[in-house]
Protein backbone atom coordinates (compact mmCIF):
# COMPACT_ATOMS: atom_id res chain seq x y z
CA UNK A 1 0.00 0.00 0.00
CA UNK A 2 1.21 3.75 -0.43
CA UNK A 3 3.72 3.47 -3.69
CA UNK A 4 2.63 3.37 -7.32
CA UNK A 5 4.04 0.47 -9.57
CA UNK A 6 7.54 0.50 -11.45
CA UNK A 7 8.08 -0.26 -14.74
CA UNK A 8 10.75 -2.70 -15.52
CA UNK A 9 14.11 -2.68 -17.03
CA UNK A 10 15.58 -3.70 -20.54
CA UNK A 11 15.24 -7.39 -21.28
CA UNK A 12 18.05 -9.02 -19.26
CA UNK A 13 18.41 -6.64 -16.53
CA UNK A 14 20.72 -8.14 -14.22
CA UNK A 15 18.46 -9.67 -10.89
CA UNK A 16 20.46 -9.32 -7.72
CA UNK A 17 18.79 -9.20 -4.59
CA UNK A 18 15.75 -11.41 -3.43
CA UNK A 19 13.47 -9.09 -0.66
CA UNK A 20 12.64 -11.73 1.59
CA UNK A 21 11.17 -9.75 4.65
CA UNK A 22 7.59 -10.17 5.65
CA UNK A 23 5.25 -7.22 4.81
CA UNK A 24 5.32 -4.46 7.35
CA UNK A 25 8.78 -4.66 8.21
CA UNK A 26 9.86 -2.04 5.92
CA UNK A 27 9.71 -3.40 2.32
CA UNK A 28 8.47 -0.28 1.23
CA UNK A 29 12.00 1.69 2.56
CA UNK A 30 14.04 -1.25 1.03
CA UNK A 31 12.02 -0.82 -2.20
CA UNK A 32 13.42 2.22 -2.71
CA UNK A 33 16.88 2.14 -1.29
CA UNK A 34 17.32 -1.24 -3.78
CA UNK A 35 16.19 1.36 -6.65
CA UNK A 36 18.63 3.69 -5.79
CA UNK A 37 21.45 1.98 -4.89
CA UNK A 38 20.79 -0.63 -7.85
CA UNK A 39 19.68 1.96 -10.39
CA UNK A 40 17.38 0.26 -11.30
CA UNK A 41 13.20 -0.75 -11.22
CA UNK A 42 12.18 -2.72 -8.04
CA UNK A 43 9.50 -5.44 -8.37
CA UNK A 44 6.97 -4.52 -5.46
CA UNK A 45 5.03 -7.69 -5.67
CA UNK A 46 2.20 -6.38 -3.31
CA UNK A 47 2.06 -3.28 -5.88
CA UNK A 48 2.07 -5.05 -9.33
CA UNK A 49 -0.03 -7.60 -8.33
CA UNK A 50 -3.06 -5.06 -7.62
CA UNK A 51 -2.05 -1.93 -9.39
CA UNK A 52 0.33 -3.19 -12.41
CA UNK A 53 0.29 -3.94 -16.25
CA UNK A 54 -2.74 -6.42 -16.60
CA UNK A 55 -0.44 -8.80 -17.43
CA UNK A 56 1.41 -8.66 -14.39
CA UNK A 57 -2.16 -9.00 -12.09
CA UNK A 58 -2.74 -12.29 -14.13
CA UNK A 59 0.12 -13.42 -13.96
CA UNK A 60 0.64 -12.90 -10.27
CA UNK A 61 -2.84 -14.23 -9.55
CA UNK A 62 -1.93 -17.22 -11.79
CA UNK A 63 1.13 -17.97 -9.71
CA UNK A 64 -0.76 -17.60 -6.45
CA UNK A 65 -3.71 -20.40 -7.79
CA UNK A 66 -0.59 -23.36 -8.92
CA UNK A 67 2.24 -22.37 -6.30
CA UNK A 68 0.97 -23.87 -3.28
CA UNK A 69 -0.33 -26.96 -5.32
CA UNK A 70 2.94 -27.06 -7.95
CA UNK A 71 4.11 -31.27 -7.10
CA UNK A 72 5.80 -32.29 -10.47
CA UNK A 73 8.53 -31.16 -12.15
CA UNK A 74 6.80 -29.49 -15.17
CA UNK A 75 3.90 -27.76 -12.48
CA UNK A 76 7.20 -26.10 -10.60
CA UNK A 77 8.65 -24.97 -13.83
CA UNK A 78 5.40 -23.50 -14.80
CA UNK A 79 5.15 -21.03 -11.73
CA UNK A 80 9.06 -20.39 -12.32
CA UNK A 81 8.49 -19.23 -15.82
CA UNK A 82 5.70 -16.99 -14.75
CA UNK A 83 8.11 -15.52 -12.16
CA UNK A 84 10.49 -15.21 -14.60
CA UNK A 85 8.36 -13.27 -16.78
CA UNK A 86 7.06 -10.76 -14.10
CA UNK A 87 10.77 -10.11 -12.76
CA UNK A 88 12.68 -9.80 -15.86
CA UNK A 89 13.69 -6.44 -16.47
CA UNK A 90 13.72 -5.74 -12.07
CA UNK A 91 17.11 -5.62 -10.21
CA UNK A 92 15.09 -7.28 -7.00
CA UNK A 93 12.29 -8.32 -5.94
CA UNK A 94 9.83 -7.36 -2.22
CA UNK A 95 6.86 -7.98 -0.02
CA UNK A 96 4.04 -10.34 -0.27
CA UNK A 97 3.22 -12.36 -1.77
CA UNK A 98 7.04 -13.03 -3.54
CA UNK A 99 8.30 -12.91 -0.13
CA UNK A 100 5.92 -16.68 0.19
CA UNK A 101 8.23 -17.42 -3.22
CA UNK A 102 11.69 -17.32 -1.92
CA UNK A 103 13.10 -20.84 -2.64
CA UNK A 104 11.69 -20.47 -6.00
CA UNK A 105 12.85 -17.18 -6.82
CA UNK A 106 16.48 -18.59 -5.42
CA UNK A 107 16.17 -21.63 -8.33
CA UNK A 108 15.27 -18.69 -11.05
CA UNK A 109 18.82 -16.51 -9.81
CA UNK A 110 20.80 -18.19 -7.73
CA UNK A 111 23.32 -15.40 -8.25
CA UNK A 112 20.98 -13.21 -6.23
CA UNK A 113 21.23 -12.38 -2.07
CA UNK A 114 18.70 -12.48 0.40
CA UNK A 115 17.56 -9.40 1.72
CA UNK A 116 15.04 -10.27 4.81
CA UNK A 117 13.96 -6.76 6.35
CA UNK A 118 13.22 -7.63 10.21
CA UNK A 119 11.81 -5.32 13.22
CA UNK A 120 10.76 -6.18 16.35
CA UNK A 121 7.58 -8.64 16.80
CA UNK A 122 5.34 -6.26 18.83
CA UNK A 123 5.81 -3.27 16.80
CA UNK A 124 5.75 -5.39 13.83
CA UNK A 125 2.02 -6.85 14.99
CA UNK A 126 0.79 -3.37 15.40
CA UNK A 127 1.42 -2.23 12.52
CA UNK A 128 0.27 -5.27 10.59
CA UNK A 129 -2.94 -5.68 12.71
CA UNK A 130 -3.53 -2.14 11.63
CA UNK A 131 -3.83 -2.80 7.94
CA UNK A 132 -5.30 -6.23 8.53
CA UNK A 133 -8.32 -4.50 9.93
CA UNK A 134 -8.32 -2.46 6.88
CA UNK A 135 -7.76 -4.95 4.21
CA UNK A 136 -9.64 -7.90 5.77
CA UNK A 137 -12.96 -6.45 6.67
CA UNK A 138 -15.83 -7.95 4.95
CA UNK A 139 -16.95 -4.81 2.80
CA UNK A 140 -13.57 -4.06 0.96
CA UNK A 141 -12.85 -6.45 -1.60
CA UNK A 142 -17.14 -5.56 -2.53
CA UNK A 143 -16.68 -1.87 -2.52
CA UNK A 144 -13.77 -1.64 -4.66
CA UNK A 145 -14.98 -4.33 -6.98
CA UNK A 146 -15.56 -2.71 -10.31
CA UNK A 147 -12.59 -0.65 -9.61
CA UNK A 148 -9.76 -1.20 -12.62
CA UNK A 149 -6.77 -4.17 -11.28
CA UNK A 150 -7.91 -3.83 -7.96
CA UNK A 151 -11.00 -5.15 -7.84
CA UNK A 152 -9.62 -8.61 -8.22
CA UNK A 153 -8.79 -7.91 -4.73
CA UNK A 154 -11.09 -10.47 -3.12
CA UNK A 155 -9.62 -12.96 -5.22
CA UNK A 156 -6.08 -12.15 -4.44
CA UNK A 157 -7.20 -11.99 -0.75
CA UNK A 158 -8.58 -15.62 -1.67
CA UNK A 159 -5.68 -16.74 -2.89
CA UNK A 160 -2.65 -15.16 -0.55
CA UNK A 161 -4.62 -17.16 2.35
CA UNK A 162 -4.14 -20.42 0.55
CA UNK A 163 -0.31 -19.20 0.34
CA UNK A 164 -0.23 -18.83 4.11
CA UNK A 165 -1.81 -21.64 4.90
CA UNK A 166 0.51 -23.58 2.47
CA UNK A 167 3.96 -21.91 4.09
CA UNK A 168 3.13 -21.24 7.91
CA UNK A 169 -0.33 -23.08 8.16
CA UNK A 170 -2.23 -20.22 8.70
CA UNK A 171 -5.00 -18.58 6.55
CA UNK A 172 -3.65 -15.32 6.87
CA UNK A 173 -0.92 -13.18 8.41
CA UNK A 174 -1.18 -13.59 12.22
CA UNK A 175 1.14 -12.31 15.05
CA UNK A 176 3.02 -15.76 14.89
CA UNK A 177 3.41 -15.47 10.75
CA UNK A 178 6.62 -13.14 11.34
CA UNK A 179 8.73 -15.96 13.24
CA UNK A 180 7.29 -18.89 11.09
CA UNK A 181 8.27 -16.78 7.99
CA UNK A 182 11.94 -15.82 9.69
CA UNK A 183 12.37 -19.59 10.34
CA UNK A 184 11.45 -20.72 7.18
CA UNK A 185 14.12 -18.64 5.58
CA UNK A 186 16.94 -19.98 7.36
CA UNK A 187 15.71 -23.39 6.58
CA UNK A 188 15.94 -22.65 2.68
CA UNK A 189 18.36 -19.62 2.08
CA UNK A 190 21.96 -21.19 2.72
CA UNK A 191 23.77 -18.86 5.50
CA UNK A 192 26.05 -16.65 3.01
CA UNK A 193 23.24 -15.50 1.11
CA UNK A 194 20.65 -14.65 3.50
CA UNK A 195 21.66 -11.30 5.19
CA UNK A 196 18.97 -9.65 7.65
CA UNK A 197 18.15 -6.00 7.79
CA UNK A 198 16.34 -3.52 9.88
CA UNK A 199 15.34 -0.07 7.94
CA UNK A 200 15.64 1.75 10.83
CA UNK A 201 19.50 1.36 10.84
CA UNK A 202 19.60 3.15 7.41
CA UNK A 203 22.27 3.24 4.14
CA UNK A 204 25.47 1.45 6.03
CA UNK A 205 24.29 -1.94 6.60
CA UNK A 206 22.93 -2.24 3.67
CA UNK A 207 25.65 -0.64 1.45
CA UNK A 208 28.02 -3.76 3.22
CA UNK A 209 25.44 -6.08 1.86
CA UNK A 210 25.64 -4.88 -1.00
CA UNK A 211 29.01 -4.13 -1.59
CA UNK A 212 28.21 -0.63 -2.79
CA UNK A 213 28.95 3.36 -1.45
CA UNK A 214 26.36 4.98 1.21
CA UNK A 215 24.93 7.73 -1.11
CA UNK A 216 24.56 11.14 -0.26
CA UNK A 217 21.31 11.72 0.57
CA UNK A 218 18.85 10.78 3.45
CA UNK A 219 17.37 7.02 3.59
CA UNK A 220 13.80 6.80 2.63
CA UNK A 221 11.40 5.86 4.72
CA UNK A 222 7.99 5.02 2.85
CA UNK A 223 4.74 3.72 4.25
CA UNK A 224 4.10 4.32 7.62
CA UNK A 225 0.69 3.73 9.05
CA UNK A 226 -0.69 7.28 7.85
CA UNK A 227 0.57 6.45 4.12
CA UNK A 228 -1.40 3.06 4.55
CA UNK A 229 -4.45 4.89 5.82
CA UNK A 230 -4.37 6.90 3.14
CA UNK A 231 -4.51 4.69 0.67
CA UNK A 232 -7.32 2.75 2.40
CA UNK A 233 -8.90 6.31 1.91
CA UNK A 234 -8.77 6.17 -1.47
CA UNK A 235 -9.34 2.84 -2.20
CA UNK A 236 -12.36 3.42 -0.28
CA UNK A 237 -13.40 6.59 -2.33
CA UNK A 238 -12.22 5.09 -6.02
CA UNK A 239 -14.44 2.17 -4.52
CA UNK A 240 -17.75 4.60 -3.40
CA UNK A 241 -17.25 6.78 -7.36
CA UNK A 242 -16.91 3.23 -9.08
CA UNK A 243 -20.30 2.05 -7.64
CA UNK A 244 -22.31 5.34 -8.32
CA UNK A 245 -20.70 5.31 -12.14
CA UNK A 246 -22.07 1.86 -12.27
CA UNK A 247 -25.30 2.31 -10.66
CA UNK A 248 -25.80 5.48 -13.05
CA UNK A 249 -25.02 3.28 -16.07
CA UNK A 250 -27.19 0.19 -15.31
CA UNK A 251 -30.22 3.25 -14.59
CA UNK A 252 -29.27 4.79 -18.17
CA UNK A 253 -30.15 1.99 -19.89
CA UNK A 254 -32.63 0.36 -17.93
CA UNK A 255 -34.39 3.97 -18.87
CA UNK A 256 -33.91 3.79 -22.18
CA UNK A 257 -34.73 -0.01 -22.54
CA UNK A 258 -38.16 0.71 -20.53
CA UNK A 259 -38.44 3.74 -23.00
CA UNK A 260 -38.25 1.46 -26.14
CA UNK A 261 -40.45 -1.72 -24.87
CA UNK A 262 -42.86 -2.48 -27.46
CA UNK A 263 -46.76 -2.23 -26.21
CA UNK A 264 -45.63 0.82 -24.03
CA UNK A 265 -46.87 3.39 -26.46
CA UNK A 266 -49.86 1.44 -26.19
CA UNK A 267 -50.52 1.27 -22.92
CA UNK A 268 -49.84 5.21 -22.85
CA UNK A 269 -52.34 5.77 -25.04
CA UNK A 270 -55.22 3.46 -23.45
CA UNK A 271 -53.79 5.00 -20.12
CA UNK A 272 -54.69 8.46 -21.92
CA UNK A 273 -58.38 7.41 -23.41
CA UNK A 274 -59.02 6.09 -19.62
CA UNK A 275 -58.71 9.85 -18.21
CA UNK A 276 -60.60 10.78 -20.53
CA UNK A 277 -63.57 8.67 -20.45
CA UNK A 278 -63.51 9.39 -17.06
CA UNK A 279 -63.35 13.10 -17.50
CA UNK A 280 -66.18 12.93 -19.66
CA UNK A 281 -68.32 10.79 -17.13
CA UNK A 282 -67.87 13.16 -14.39
CA UNK A 283 -68.84 16.34 -16.86
CA UNK A 284 -72.29 14.69 -17.75
CA UNK A 285 -73.49 14.12 -14.02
Amino acid sequence: MGQAPSQPGPPGTKFRVIGAGMCRTGTKSLNEALSILLDGPVHDSGVQSLGGSLHQVNNWLEIMKHAPYAKTLAQRKYVEYLLADLTDGYVATVDCPAVTLTPELMALYPDAVVVATTRDTESWWRSMEFVNGMMSNWYIAFLIMWVPKVGVYGRWRDLFRQMALWRYGDDMIVKETLAKHEEHLREVVPKDKLFWYNVADGWEPLCKILGVPVPDRPFPHNNSRDDAARTYRELVLAGVVSWVVMLSVVGLLGWMFWGRVPGRELTGAVRSAYKEIRYSNASTR
